[in-house]
C-alpha cells in the first residue's frame, strides 16, 4: 500500500492529477488495506484450520488403529462368552427335563402294564366294543 501512495504523490507532483483526486485515491486505498488486511487474516485463519483438522484426522486414524486389535479381542471375548452361557443354560435345562421325566415317570413305571389280549372284541353287528 505505501506503494502506491508514493505513486499517487508522484501523479500529483507531475500534474496528472489534481490535489483532490489525489485525496480521493488515498481515501480509496486507506479504504482498501482493512479489507486487504482482512483478507490475509482470513486466509491465514483457513489455512490453521486446514492443519488443525488435518491434525485431528490423523489423531483419529492412530486411535482408530490402536483401539481396532482392542476392539476384536473383546469381540472374541464376548463371543466366547455368549457360547458359554448358551450351553450352560443349555444343560440345566435337559437336567430339569430329565428330573421332570423321572419325577413323572417313576409312578408309572412302577406299576404293573396289563398284557396286550388281542384287539378287542366285536359285536354282533361287527362294531368293536370298548
Amino acid at each position: 500500500m505505501q506503494e502506491e501512495r508514493i505513486q499517487v504523490l508522484k501523479m500529483v507532483e507531475d500534474g496528472k492529477i489534481t490535489v483532490d483526486e489525489s485525496i480521493k485515491l488515498l481515501e480509496a486505498l486507506r479504504i482498501g488495506e482493512p479489507a486487504a488486511d482482512f483478507e490475509k487474516k482470513f486466509n491465514k485463519f483457513a489455512s490453521d484450520t486446514k492443519e488443525f483438522f488435518k491434525d485431528i484426522g490423523k489423531k483419529v486414524n492412530e486411535l482408530y488403529k490402536g483401539a481396532e486389535p482392542k476392539i476384536k479381542e473383546a469381540t472374541k471375548k464376548v463371543a466366547a462368552k455368549t457360547a458359554e452361557v448358551a450351553d450352560n443354560i443349555s444343560q440345566s435345562l435337559n437336567e430339569k427335563i430329565k428330573k421332570a421325566d423321572e419325577e413323572c415317570c417313576a409312578p408309572c413305571d412302577a406299576q404293573e402294564v396289563p398284557a396286550d389280549n388281542g384287539p378287542p372284541p366285536e359285536s354282533p353287528e361287527g362294531e368293536i366294543k370298548n
